[in-house]
């Protein structure tokens, strides 16, 4: 019988029992059917798991660029790779040869390994290419590899024989086809003249050998050897002396063309036995890259993404088991680091053993390629063993029972688990006296909490239950099951315990009503009740997540509204300098025409005496001076009132607990006390300032009811300009990190950078960290008067 974990990763701790029930060879096979070689297929099975952090970011940073690769334009279209072991070994025997077919296999293999390196070492579009792609083959085959592969072709067709019009042959090949036709020539005339004892015709084709077709009965009138007769003995087939000679010329010359091709492919396999261990260690490198690419192609397939490697939690998010196809649905799961074990609960075939098979199966995946069939995000620690009971152990040949098998993998696991393992028991303690079952399993639990590293259980006793709620580092988790349906939805519900549902189990599969009842009866008041409570709490878990979601859709939309304000705002504000320097440029203009003409006028009223008519240009240059003054007052006045989006607020409006918003920037806050006439104390976030009346506008009142969170927190309070000037990048976006923590936690959604000019290298930075940031909104250079493509405004 085959042996399934035959020919996979293994890894000294993670023990083949494990490996096997987690259903990894199955994703192996899944992951092999994209190898475009044998080499690549050998290279995924001796290819071992990590729990070394360096190994496993180098092989997710080569399945991530040749995921980048993959999808830029002008990737070549890789081609299978033909098989050339066996070419490999008849070569490194001295006394054997290749044919012509292995020979042309050999220099398509070649050809595939030239596409191969033209992908590894592809620059795209932006000019990026992957230093970490480049390990995996060297910039160049070797040259005497490629001239190998152009001499096949060149020499053979695609057939594997040598090419006609080879010039070693064309000659011979010549030479040949003119004895054949003066072969031919001979055996005509020879009918022709003898016809009459000719049986036929046509000459034949005896062993490569043409013979006459003469009458048994005339065959003395031809003088000549007889090769063969007839079935029925009324033709002999014959070749006159003549004949003989001509034929032996004919398979000399073939011989001659045989010769000569020997030679040729003697001198091919030469050439290819010379390059002996070039060819080999071209097959190591397509053994590995085609297992890397063959690793990016399941993990587009499968849309994976790759585990975040700085946090050591276990946290899936939507993480779908790849065996199971359309029919899987996706798991979420999220512990805390403190976290160190879960017991799961809920109904039979709800989905418990598929939810921790499919945690242990993608803590495989991670330590062995770290891209998972999961949402980004989503991370899990990196253990030195996975260790796992599940299924029924009961085994005739040994005399064991149920409860005895899983005791004897109990067993070797608790000897064997160290404080970085992962255990996976599933229905611990079944199988024998219920309250004897759950003491001994608890007893188990309590033990893998002080030496392993996370432990996963699948029970249905009570006691575990109880257990995990008094336990700051064991957690609850049920299967969450539809009332209406009596059907698991196969979600997992984090801090809740889950019932059996027994009952409605036996209901839907038809048992008699007077059975189900009668169980009801027996189970008790007590178990009845504490169902009821479960069945209470679920309830309201369910109301709260509406209300959460209703409460998050209308945080999104408060945040559209707000971040189409400030974009009025903003374009407000450019248009006010556009005026501003449209009206700057004009009163230049009229002040230069104005300086001109008081000029003229005092060189006027210099020369001569003062008289009516000059009096009353200096009268009329007054008065429009005057008016011009009149003008622009009208028009700023007329600007001011346009830019005004928000109606004043009369001071009386203003008392202790009113809700305004502050500043230009508009930003919610609430009156704390009076300080003056027209001075207030306002609470802006976690900040405190005074502001005048002339400053604050009614915050408008909103229909729906508002929510008030009370919190502590120890996080410091947020800058409202992040100066970090100076600081290398990673010095930069670690304040940029802690600042962004810091303004979600007090509530302040906007804020600026200062990172100067420089050579690019800090803005740069900065705006990529922003733009894949999960919590940051829109970011933008500030205006030019605030310090333009040197500073960053930021909108959470």
């Amino acid at each position: 019988m085959n042996d399934p974990t035959r020919g996979m990763p293994v890894m000294k701790e993670m023990n083949h029992k494990s490996i096997e029930e987690l259903g990894f060879p199955q994703v192996v096979q899944q992951i092999q059917k994209f190898c475009l070689s044998e080499e690549g297929v050998s290279f995924l099975q001796a290819m071992e798991f990590t729990s070394e952090h360096a190994d496993l970011f180098e092989r997710q940073q080569r399945i991530g660029a040749l995921l980048q690769v993959l999808d830029a334009p002008g990737a070549p279209q890789l081609s299978s790779f033909p098989s050339v072991q066996a070419s490999v070994e008849i070569l490194s025997i001295p006394t054997q040869q290749l044919e012509g077919g292995m020979l042309i296999e050999l220099a398509a293999y070649i050809d595939a390994a030239e596409d191969m390196r033209r992908l590894l070492y592809l620059c795209t579009e932006d000019g990026k290419t992957f230093l970490v792609l480049h390990q995996l083959m060297e910039e160049h085959i070797h040259a005497a590899l490629i001239d190998l592969g152009g001499h096949i072709h060149a020499v053979l067709d695609e057939s594997g024989q040598v090419r006609e019009s080879h010039p070693a042959l064309s000659s011979l090949r010549k030479q040949m086809e003119s004895l054949k036709g003066e072969r031919a020539r001979f055996c005509g005339q020879f009918i022709t003249k003898h016809r009459d004892a000719m049986q036929a015709d046509q000459e034949a084709l005896r062993d490569g050998r043409l013979v006459l077709p003469v009458r048994s009965d005339r065959r003395s009138f031809v003088q000549g050897f007889i090769s063969s007769t007839s079935s029925s003995g009324n033709t002999v087939f014959m070749e006159p002396y003549a004949l003989v000679e001509l034929n032996n010329s004919v398979v000399i010359a073939q011989n001659q063309i045989l010769i000569e091709i020997a030679k040729i492919l003697k001198q091919l396999n030469d050439e290819a036995r010379s390059v002996l261990k070039l060819l080999i260690r071209l097959s190591e490198q397509i053994g590995q890259s085609d297992a890397y690419y063959a690793l990016a192609r399941w993990a587009q397939q499968y849309d994976c993404s790759a585990s975040d490697l700085q946090v050591q939690r276990c946290n899936l998010v939507k993480a779908t088991h790849p065996l199971l196809g359309k029919k899987a649905i996706p798991i979420s799961i999220s512990l805390d680091e403190q976290i160190k074990a879960v017991v799961i609960s809920g109904p039979n075939a709800g989905g418990k053993t598929v939810t921790m098979k499919t945690v242990g199966l993608f803590a495989l995946l991670n330590q062995f390629c770290g891209y998972l069939p999961a949402q980004e995000g989503s991370s899990l620690p990196l253990f030195d063993a996975i260790f796992t009971d599940i299924g029924d152990e009961q085994s005739i040949e040994e005399q064991l029972s149920t409860f005895s098998g899983h005791m004897k993998q109990v067993g070797y696991i608790v000897r064997t688990m160290t404080n970085r393992s992962l255990v996976i028991l599933d229905e611990l303690g079944s199988g024998t006296d219920p309250v004897e079952g759950s003491a001994i399993a608890r007893a188990i639990l309590e033990y893998c909490l002080k030496h392993a590293e996370l432990t996963l259980i699948t029970s249905h006793h009570g006691v575990l239950k109880q257990f995990a709620y008094a336990k700051q580092e064991v957690i609850n988790a049920s299967m969450e099951f539809n009332e209406q349906s009596h059907l698991p939805t196969f979600r997992v519900i984090q801090g809740l315990p889950g019932e059996s549902h027994a009952l409605d189990t036996a209901r839907l599969m038809k048992v008699p009503k007077e059975v189900v009842d009668r169980a009801k009866q027996y189970l008790g008041s007590e178990a009845v009740q504490i169902g009821s409570i479960i069945k209470d709490l679920e309830s309201k878990r369910r109301a709260l997540e509406q209300e959460e979601k209703a409460m998050h859709d209308r945080y999104l939309s408060l945040q559209q509204e707000v971040k189409r304000q400030q974009l009025k705002e903003l374009q407000l504000k450019q248009r006010e300098h556009a005026l501003r320097d449209e009206q700057n440029t004009a009163l230049f203009r009229f002040m230069r025409e104005k300086r001109k003409e008081l000029e003229n006028l005092v060189s006027d009223l210099k020369q001569g005496e003062l008289d009516a008519t000059k009096t009353k240009q200096v009268k009329t240059y007054i008065k429009s001076l005057e008016t011009k003054v009149e003008e622009e007052q009208t028009q700023l006045e007329a600007q001011q009132e346009a830019l005004e989006q928000f109606e004043r607020v009369d001071p009386k409006q203003l008392a202790v607990g009113t809700e305004v918003l502050c500043g230009s920037a508009r930003r919610l806050g609430t009156i704390l006390k009076q300080e003056g006439r027209q001075r207030f104390l306002v609470q802006v976030g976690s900040m405190r300032m005074t502001l005048k009346a002339d400053q604050m506008t009614l915050a408008k009142k909103q229909d729906e009811p508002t929510v008030s969170v009370m919190y502590h927190s120890s996080a410091p309070e947020p800058k409202i300009c992040l100066d970090v000037r100076g600081r290398t990048l990673e010095e930069a976006l670690k304040a940029l990190d802690e600042q962004i923590e810091s303004a979600l936690v007090h509530g302040m959604s906007t804020f600026s950078i200062i990172h100067g000019y420089g050579d690019g290298i800090l803005s740069k930075g900065i705006g990529e960290y922003l733009k894949h940031h999960q919590r940051v909104q829109d970011y933008r250079f500030a205006l030019p008067e605030d310090g333009g493509m040197g500073k960053t405004y930021v909108m959470l």
